[in-house]
């Protein structure tokens, strides 16, 4: 219908000559464009499987036939400012039902959407000049210009209308549609642009072997985007095994330091424990705090392995059930620290080892090991400090039992804006109003570890510091 109204108004608006020049001319473009649909040769193999995965036959292959090298856009603009959008809409009618042939649904989808993008190119030229056969026949300018602001808009017009449909039907992401059917072509675009500028400018200085020189630019863009296809393609490729590589590494180093905190927890019957309840506390908590989903899983992974500078220290130590001598408190100490190095050994950690370095620093300046003061401590590590200590407080431990949720919540209060981060303790406190009570206690199906051993009920509170200094 769009498209229809187009023409009618263009008719009414300028009316329309008849010449033998512009039959000439619509069977001249016909033949290029007729030609530029048939061996067109196509830039973005990874950009139509991906719209065939999500899309319809009819329009990933409208889509895979549009982000294609071919001279047809040459053609398009260049038939434009030679002809007026009228004529090259009928220049271009056969290549349309070239493109189409078989289903008469995508037929009246080409001539549709040939007849919108040419028709809107040529307004647009037409505020700068008039079509060449039908003005003074002498090259000016105005001519050169006219293409050139035609191209655009047609390059433009046409990975915007793809990318709309997509939208609208679809649900495609409309910015990335375009950005990927456009941004790895912006220099083959612009040589088309340029070759049927510089190919009218020729064809009305020159006559009609100034044809020749689209021609020439044609091949040149098409050698260009076949290269730039390669290239991408090569990249597309190292990133996709380079990402394959990471995440097989994540996954290793992940599943070893599991393994770690799982032979500590066999150990002490507490550490696997301790650390699942902190893993779930601290991707809740990063999840209120509204941090992003990367941020959300490292959190979560952060919160599993932020004990894991314990393992390596003597059994002894681990399991002593009364009060640590300063020798005991100053080993104990030192595993923040032994945390980072084992961390930080893997690249992808890097930043979550700083985390586990600091998850024992206060606001106050009084924490371990660097005494960093309120905002010098990342946001992520006073996640951590929130999350640990809360479990270790409703924890059974070596040293001491576990606390109610009711205690345990009155010592985050206390420690508020001193020992602990207060914004991330309100939010930790909105999390527990909401919660049940088996979460409060860290004891439901959502702090499960293997080899789990078994938790006891509540006895005797013991204080806030001796909690945060256990573990």
């Amino acid at each position: 219908m769009l498209a229809t109204a187009l023409c009618a108004s263009w008719i009414y608006t300028y009316g329309e000559m008849f010449d033998r020049r512009l039959l000439l001319g619509v069977a001249i473009f016909t033949g290029f464009i007729l030609f530029g649909e048939a061996f067109s040769t196509r830039v973005s193999d990874r950009v139509s499987n991906r719209v065939s995965n999500r899309v319809s036959n009819r329009v990933s292959n409208r889509v895979s036939n549009r982000v294609t090298v071919s001279p047809t856009d040459i053609g398009l603009i260049a038939a434009v400012a030679v002809l007026g959008p009228l004529w090259a809409a009928l220049a271009a009618l056969p290549a349309d039902l070239f493109v189409g042939r078989g289903s008469w649904l995508r037929t009246i989808y080409e001539v549709s959407h040939t007849v919108i993008l040419v028709f809107l190119s040529g307004v647009v030229f037409s505020f700068v000049a008039d079509p060449w056969l039908t003005g003074d026949l002498k090259p000016s300018a105005d001519l050169f210009y006219g293409a050139l602001v035609a191209g655009t808009t047609l390059v433009a017009a046409n990975a915007t209308l793809d990318s709309a449909l997509l939208k609208a039907k679809y649900g495609q992401s409309l910015y990335r549609s375009w950005r990927e059917s456009t941004q790895p072509y912006l220099a083959s675009n612009a040589i088309d642009i340029l070759t049927a500028a510089f190919g009218v400018m020729a064809l009305a200085t020159y006559g009609p072997l100034g044809i020749l020189l689209v021609f020439v630019g044609s091949l040149g863009s098409r050698a260009l985007v076949h290269h730039s296809r390669q290239q991408t393609e090569k990249v597309g490729q190292l990133q996709r095994r380079n990402a394959s590589l990471e995440a097989a590494l994540a996954t290793s180093n992940a599943a070893f330091g599991t393994m770690m905190v799982q032979e500590l927890g066999r150990r002490d019957g507490y550490t696997h424990r301790h650390a699942a309840a902190t893993s779930v506390y601290a991707a809740d908590l990063a999840s209120e705090l509204k941090l992003d989903e990367v941020c959300v899983g490292r959190l979560r992974l952060a919160g599993l392995l932020h004990n894991i500078g314990m393992f390596g220290l003597p059994e002894e130590l681990l399991l002593s059930a009364g009060k640590l001598n300063s020798v005991a408190k100053h080993q104990i100490a030192e595993h923040p620290t032994r945390g980072e190095k084992v961390l930080a050994a893997v690249p992808e950690y890097a930043e979550m080892a700083s985390w586990v370095r600091w998850h024992h620093e206060r606001p106050d300046g009084r924490g371990y090991p660097d005494k960093l003061r309120g905002s010098w401590i990342p946001l992520e590590a006073k996640v951590l400090a929130v999350a640990q200590a809360y479990a270790a407080m409703v924890l059974d431990g070596p040293r001491h039992p576990g606390k109610s949720p009711p205690e345990a919540r009155g010592e985050l209060c206390k420690g508020a804006d001193t020992q602990l981060d207060g914004m991330v303790v309100r939010a930790f406190l909105r999390i527990l109003d909401m919660e049940t009570e088996g979460y409060r206690m860290a004891d439901d199906h959502r702090f499960a570890f293997p080899s789990q051993g078994k938790r006891r009920r509540h006895g005797p509170s013991g204080s806030f510091g001796s909690a945060v200094e256990a573990r």
